[in-house]
């Protein structure tokens, strides 16, 4: 017999469990691995809780070991319910059925699908309760073949957004506006880092001769890196995406005193909210470490 432990979520045999009366007690190792104590904050003591244990920030579930487990179960409990919840109602009508669908399943996957890693087997349960869910919102058997719903309208299919292409959108996504254009800071060198080590990795030059490797490497291969892994789903969908993220003539890839000399040669005015009231600001000089700025600033009419 085999018990799961609530902390560390790992399957292990009853010897390694305290025999008392604890309906789920955690595993001997988690029981007694050292935790800090004694840790106030203005006088307050801080709760400490195990390191393998989950914990939620910004909406996910990770422990300090970066396992997703419990976000992936999060999400496969989500279409669970669903599923679920249309089996009780068939009193709803199809139309709403497909509507609710579609505003539950699709978020619920895209929201930490780029941001943590789906083993292939837990991919294709995922996608495989998806399908369920889809079935059920159709008022349809559940030993329905699934070639309906992946098969394209001039075949007679309905050819529903599977669990992969929503992923695919949504890494995708991730990685343009996030970590690529959207801000200067580390998440974009380490973006660099990543989209190098990619294409050294599988001896590629660029995106595309990436995108080609994509088809030839494995599911659980590609998800060690987001680069890989975007371009092996775009492969196995026969999309083709044309990108080159981080070229140094882009905006994004210039420094800041790159930018403020462009602006000072082509007199550029800017705007800026000051006390309430919109001013015109013209860049006159720049400091040689490119961090302290002189603008020269003229009153100008509420935008």
């Amino acid at each position: 017999m085999s018990s799961q432990c609530p902390i560390c979520n790992k399957k292990k045999g009853n010897c390694h469990f305290p025999a008392h009366l604890t309906p789920t007690p955690p595993c001997l190792e988690c029981q007694h691995t050292w935790k800090p104590a004694g840790i106030k904050y203005k006088g307050t003591d801080l709760g400490v809780i195990h390191g393998r244990a989950p914990i939620r920030l910004l909406g996910i579930w990770y422990n300090m070991w970066l396992d997703s487990t419990a976000q992936r179960r999060y999400v496969m409990d989500g279409i669970t319910e669903i599923a679920c919840f249309l089996r009780k109602n068939r009193d709803l009508s199809i139309e709403n059925s497909l509507r609710l669908v579609e505003c539950t399943l699709a978020p619920l996957l895209a929201f930490s699908g780029p941001v943590i890693t789906w083993p292939e087997k837990e991919f294709k349960q995922l996608t495989a309760a998806f399908v369920r869910c889809n079935k059920e919102a159709w008022h349809m058997l559940p030993n329905t073949s699934t070639a309906l719903f992946t098969f394209p309208p001039d075949q007679g299919g309905l050819q529903i957004k599977m669990p992969r292409a929503i992923l695919c959108l949504a890494v995708w996504g991730h990685l343009i506006r996030s970590r690529c254009c959207q801000f200067d800071d580390g998440t974009r060198q380490l973006a660099v880092t990543t989209y190098k080590d990619a294409l050294k990795k599988h001896g590629c030059l660029d995106m595309e001769d990436l995108q080609y490797e994509g088809e030839f490497i494995t599911w659980d291969q590609a998800s060690q890196n987001s680069f890989a892994f975007a371009c092996h789903l775009t492969s196995t969908l026969g999309i083709k995406v044309s990108w080159d993220p981080f070229h140094p003539d882009r905006i994004a890839s210039a420094t800041n005193l790159e930018l403020a000399q462009a602006m000072i040669t082509t007199k550029h005015l800017v705007h800026i909210k000051h006390k309430d009231e919109w001013r015109r600001a013209q860049t006159m000089e720049v400091s040689a470490e490119g961090k302290r700025v002189t603008c020269d600033s003229k009153k100008a009419t509420r935008l």
